[in-house]
């Protein structure tokens, strides 16, 4: 990989924080935050910053109840891998 810190095609290789380091005898980036222990991506899809997406949709809805007070709601979904509740949303391409 060759255009870290910018948009590589229709990869964006810009990170929020700001530019990051590249080694020079991996080729791979360093996290910005430091050294964590860990090496290699893990479960990430790209080398670099991975740009997610979670939208968190809330309203204010009446009690079941009738009461005066207020609810407040949110929109979840539900996983098709684990079953589990979970915001909706996930990685993102440009």
């Amino acid at each position: 990989i060759k255009k870290f810190n910018q948009v590589d095609g229709q990869v964006d290789r810009t990170s929020y924080t700001g530019s990051y380091e590249v080694d020079g005898e991996t080729n791979r980036p360093k996290n910005p935050q430091g050294r964590t222990g860990l090496s290699g991506r893990g479960l990430l899809g790209r080398w670099g910053p991975n740009h997610a997406g979670d939208p968190l949709v809330t309203r204010w809805a009446k009690d079941q109840h009738n009461d005066k007070q207020k609810v407040l709601e949110i929109v979840l979904i539900r996983r098709k891998d684990t079953g589990e509740s979970a915001l909706p949303g996930g990685m993102v391409d440009a």
